[in-house]
């Protein structure tokens, strides 16, 4: 076997009453305190907050499954591995995930369930029972082991080699099933496009959701930007009026995700990423165009748009929109790949510039 989340009163004076209570309280609302009813009408429904409570259980689940498969046993001493087989069942079954500590080979004894490399075969690695310990005069510690579901003990004896063995001290239900299910290519490609795809609808949920006096009240006193400071470039509009050339590379950008990162070297890190990965993006859009797969340009196209604005990308952020607007006219796609190509080259060249 191998182991690989009023009763006297008129009934029209009530009426009337009523209505004159009803117009008082709006007036008071209205006049008195208009932040109360703007409140109310910006409540969150309860769908989206079961939406924001399963976002982050969702987040908070990914978290911690990348801190347990891949981050603890680097630093914690325990190692995973999947039970691909029934020979160990009913205590650990197919699909399994079993956790394995280190313990010395002194303390191993009758009864207990290790895993080792098979002295035979293909050197895999195997989870099953000791049955047998047996000690040299030299030190050395052979085992005889044997699946609990296994009518026969395995055929060979293990030598272990080492001071110490890994032994099995936790098993976790079904969750190798979901780890290989993430493997296949199907749910590989649905991670890639679809994971940005939803960050993006989230955002946009978000920003369209805003109310206007919100919108509004922020508008107030909002400092300029890059592209609205003096000096910037401009660009001639069919009209005749000039508006803001957006930058290559806005500063501001980087130096706010560096405060939101608490590290400026981080910022640059992740700039530095985005312009490595570049390449690898754009033809996947140009390889949507191709193939005419609407979707899959849509999902590439958003997941660069995201990525460019979050490192003040601004002119690439920019011809992505472009693009998005484009993507029903074929003979638009040539001229838009080349250009989102050229601003990617540009980008870099400013961020060189920047590190230097």
């Amino acid at each position: 076997m191998s182991t690989i989340d009023l009763s006297s009163i008129g009934p029209g004076f009530r009426a009337s009453a009523r209505n004159r209570q009803q117009t008082d309280d709006v007036t008071t609302a209205t006049t008195a305190t208009p932040g109360a009813v703007r409140a109310t009408s910006d409540r969150p429904s309860i769908a989206q907050r079961i939406t924001s409570l399963l976002g982050t259980l969702l987040m908070v689940l990914a978290i911690a499954a990348v801190l347990f498969f891949a981050i603890g046993p680097r630093f914690l001493g325990y190692q995973t591995a999947t039970m691909l087989t029934g020979s160990m069942a009913p205590e650990i079954m197919p699909g399994d995930v079993v956790v394995t500590t280190v313990q010395p080979v002194s303390d191993i004894a009758v009864g207990d369930v290790i895993s080792y490399h098979i002295p035979v075969e293909d050197h895999r690695v195997e989870t099953h029972r000791v049955i047998e310990v047996m000690r040299g005069t030299d030190g050395s510690t052979a085992v005889r082991t044997k699946g609990d579901a296994n009518q026969a003990a395995d055929p060979w004896i293990a030598t272990l080699e080492g001071d110490y063995v890994y032994e099995a001290t936790a098993t976790i239900p079904e969750v190798g099933n979901v780890i290989r299910a993430l493997r296949t290519p199907v749910v590989r490609q649905a991670l890639v496009y679809g994971v940005p795809a939803v960050l993006v609808g989230s955002l946009l949920l978000m920003i369209w959701s805003r109310p206007k006096e919100e919108d509004d009240d922020a508008s107030v006193g909002t400092p300029a930007t890059v592209e609205d400071r003096p000096g910037s470039p401009v660009m001639p509009t069919a009209g005749g009026t000039d508006v803001p050339l957006l930058p290559v590379l806005d500063r501001s950008v980087l130096q706010n995700l560096g405060v939101e990162l608490s590290s400026h070297a981080g910022a640059l890190h992740f700039a530095e990423t985005f312009v490595q990965l570049l390449p690898q993006r754009i033809a996947a859009v140009e390889s949507a165009f191709r193939a005419e797969d609407t979707d899959a340009a849509v999902v590439a196209l958003l997941s660069l748009n995201v990525s460019a604005s979050m490192v003040g990308a601004s002119r690439l952020e920019e011809s992505t929109s472009a693009a998005l607007r484009l993507i029903e006219n074929p003979s638009a796609h040539p001229g838009l790949i080349a250009r989102l190509r050229s601003l990617g080259d540009e980008f870099q060249s400013a961020l060189g510039g920047i590190m230097r």
